[in-house]
């Protein structure tokens, strides 16, 4: 791949664990960006399954791709944040090893973020796939907050879906603190990002998100939080409640913001309304509807 040093550089991250089965479609994707100015940084949580030689077959044949593993599996939270620290793109990219995006994903998205004032994320249009390829039949809005004030940006922020986490994102914005090691990360970065800039959503590119989940009902989503694999259950507090840190962490970045203390208290005030309402919605429903 020939870079245009004139585009500013944009870090696909790929933290990846035992994804052998999808990895080679989804590389190959990112490797047909039509954006020519790319690193691509891939994080392997000490795979077990063939995907250590899927990486290094891709990093040799690529310079673009350098490829980092780790001996055992260090969690969701490390791998992740490893690509992050490592990249140098002005712009930044979580990008998973099943999933699939169109050619023009990643130009389209810094084009919108170079000419769209205080925008911090640029992401696509999303649709579900099966380990077929085939679509499955299920509808997510999309989540664009151009010219809304910043109370009504953070109540669409926690009540939409976390797609935007997958998009291309500012990276001095993303690094301004820490990615939590507890369930609903995806939640904490947004609302965070929410409180400094705009989401803006990219009309005419794809992204297709892979089903590779078979969770039906609300306790298997919070049994794989607390999974090994996963590695966010340190502490008692954490198996017993995997979701006790979640208003915590949201209170925190909200606190540590550069917003006005009048902003602060109402937004505040919002979280302690709003996130007893989204806990019993979450666990009522299953995600048997999914299927």
């Amino acid at each position: 791949m020939n870079t245009n040093l004139a585009l500013p550089l944009v870090t696909i991250g790929v933290p990846v664990y035992n994804e052998g089965q999808f990895l080679r479609q989804s590389l190959d994707a990112l490797v047909a960006q039509n954006y020519k100015n790319l690193e691509l940084l891939i994080s392997d949580n000490g795979s077990t399954d063939d995907t250590q030689s899927i990486c290094e077959e891709y990093s040799k044949k690529f310079k673009f791709i350098k490829y980092h593993r780790f001996t055992e599996n260090r969690g969701i939270a490390i791998n992740s944040s490893y690509v992050l620290d490592n990249a140098s793109g002005k712009y930044f990219m979580w990008a998973s090893g099943h999933d699939l995006w169109s050619n023009n994903y990643i130009s389209e998205c810094v084009s919108l973020l170079e000419n769209t004032p205080d925008a911090l994320i640029a992401f696509g249009s999303s649709e579900w796939i099966d380990e077929q390829d085939r679509n499955i039949s299920r509808q997510y809005g999309w989540l664009d907050t151009r010219g809304l004030d910043v109370l009504s940006r953070y109540v669409m922020t926690f009540w939409g879906n976390m797609h935007p986490i997958l998009g291309v994102i500012d990276r001095e914005s993303l690094i301004s603190e820490p990615i939590v090691n507890a369930p609903g990360a995806d939640m904490i970065i947004l609302c965070r990002l929410s409180l400094q800039g705009y989401f803006v959503h990219a009309d005419n590119v794809k992204w297709s998100r892979r089903e590779i989940r078979h969770e039906l009902s609300y306790q298997d989503k919070l049994n794989r939080y607390k999974s090994e694999e996963y590695g966010m259950s340190k502490s008692l507090l954490d198996r017993l409640l995997p979701l006790a840190r979640l208003p915590i962490e949201l209170i925190k970045s909200v606190f540590h913001s550069k917003q006005s203390v009048l902003v602060k208290i109402l937004i505040m005030f919002l979280l302690l309304a709003m996130f007893p309402v989204k806990y019993i919605a979450g666990k009522l429903s299953t995600i048997a509807y999914k299927r």
